[in-house]
């Protein structure tokens, strides 16, 4: 179907195409079948009917059973003994006599014999039978006009063989006229017509309703989804009309709020790195003609003061580059089995040589433990994580660096007791572009989200804010 078309309009053809199908099987089951059918319903209830007769053979009133059960079914019942005399008849026809059964009747208990006890066959008539059972002959050609067919007048003849307690064996014979249907299907046909017009249309009111019922949600949310895309992060999705859409409006608005979220820090982001730029630019600039232009400025410590606001500089690019590199899938993961014991000891060495006493760093650890992943990850996660503790936890900060076993998983966590963070900030403290309390365009805990994720691990924070934080990273432990 063309992918223009509204699913509206889609959803109303389907409806329709629905209601003909049915319509189409109840035309067949009641014109083309109905023979068939009604062929099988009666060979059941005469195998069903002289199932009963059969356990009741031995009953004295077994004339009442079968009168009742021929007047009920419409059927004759015939029980003949092996010497060819019927001991018990509900009809007369033409191949009954009062005691004796023709020789036709009687041959049906050789066909019984052969087919295991059992036979049934249906055969045509040649003529018909009065209310007080006369025989007439029947030829359709014989007369003029629209008159029945001689196949209309045709008798299901069931056979069974019987025995009583006593070891008498006897046939039962049911004959059941096989009534002419004709003038039931035109009944049948006139009012499967009349329903199938009053079906049809109650089918195409439904079908519009159900489908503009449907379609308009889905269209509320295409429009809204619309406004979206022009950047509209305030948009509401209105879902309704079943469990589905109203699930989907309900994913469209969290992602709205996620763009809307990631929309306004990466406005942040931008206001932080220009000033994080701005800053050591303007000092390198400033001390730079001042060398140039007064004697005696072009000094060590000068020189020192453009040598720190570079390395801000080149860490800040760096920081930036590194999360552009993991978020899209352009790092180059390399794991390799390694000491994670001696790389957290290690930074923590340099970190104790760089501080020059502005901070107190120890490392606790019980064993030594090695891990399968990217080294330069997981250290570059360690010191990001050291470096904030010692950055943001202001002079005199004391960092504790502590390795522990939880389960199969080896923690490293980094805990300060420096200011804290509010509780607020928690929750986002890991997404990129998210600034911290200590300023900064907010990119290390994003690096080290992602790093330690890509490794197959996890992160964590607990803080508390004026008693400090607990950062941690846990990794799967390698073992031989």
């Amino acid at each position: 179907m063309n992918n223009n078309v509204s699913i509206r309009w889609k959803l109303c053809v389907y409806f329709i195409i629905f209601a003909l199908s049915l319509l189409m099987i109840l035309w067949l089951m009641q014109t083309v079948l109905l023979d068939s059918m009604y062929a099988i319903y009666t060979r059941h209830t005469m195998k069903t009917l002289s199932e009963t007769i059969a356990e009741n053979i031995d009953n004295p009133e077994l004339d009442s059973l079968l009168i009742s059960i021929s007047q009920e079914n419409e059927i004759s019942v015939y029980l003949l003994s092996e010497d060819g005399i019927i001991k018990s008849a509900t009809e007369r026809s033409t191949s009954v006599r009062f005691d004796k059964a023709s020789k036709g009747m009687f041959e049906y208990w050789d066909f019984a014999s052969e087919n295991g006890g059992t036979y049934i066959t249906e055969v045509e008539s040649t003529g018909v039978f009065t209310d007080s059972g006369i025989f007439l002959e029947y030829d359709p050609s014989h007369f003029v006009g629209d008159v029945p067919a001689k196949n209309d007048f045709s008798s299901m003849i069931f056979a069974k063989e019987v025995a009583s307690l006593s070891g008498e064996r006897s046939l039962l014979v049911i004959l059941s006229r096989m009534e002419p249907i004709s003038s039931t299907v035109d009944v049948l046909m006139l009012i499967l017509s009349i329903a199938s017009i009053f079906a049809f249309a109650a089918g195409i009111i439904l079908a519009y309703v159900a489908s503009k019922g449907l379609a308009s949600p889905i269209r509320n949310l295409s429009d809204s989804a619309k406004q979206l895309a022009t950047g509209d992060y305030g948009v509401v999705f209105e879902g309704g009309g079943c469990r589905e859409i109203t699930q989907l409006s309900e994913t469209l608005n969290n992602t709205a709020r996620k763009l809307s979220k990631t929309e306004r820090l990466r406005k942040e982001l931008l206001a932080n790195v220009s000033h994080d730029l701005r800053t050591p630019l303007t000092m390198i600039g400033g001390y730079g003609e001042m060398m140039r232009d007064i004697p005696g400025e072009n000094n060590a410590e000068n020189i020192q003061i453009i040598i720190d606001e570079t390395k801000r500089l080149t860490k800040l690019v760096n920081d930036a580059l590194d999360l552009s590199k993991l978020q899209s899938g352009n790092f180059n993961y390399c794991p390799v089995i390694f000491s994670i014991t001696d790389e957290a000891s290690d930074i923590v060495s340099q970190f104790e040589k760089l501080s020059a006493g502005k901070a107190k760093i120890s490392f606790f650890c019980d064993e030594d433990i090695s891990v399968n992943a990217d080294e330069v990850l997981v250290s570059e996660a360690i010191y990001n994580l050291i470096n904030n503790a010692v950055t943001h936890g202001g002079e005199g900060v004391e960092v504790s660096v502590r390795q522990t076993l939880s389960g199969n998983n080896v923690r490293i966590s980094v805990i300060d007791n420096g200011r804290g963070i509010p509780e607020s900030q928690l929750e986002d403290i890991w997404e990129r572009y998210q600034k911290g309390m200590g300023g900064g365009a907010g990119l290390g805990l994003a690096i080290v989200s992602t790093g330690i994720k890509m490794c197959g691990g996890t992160c964590g924070v607990q803080s508390e804010l004026g008693k400090g934080s607990k950062f941690w990273i846990e990794l799967p432990v390698f073992n031989d």
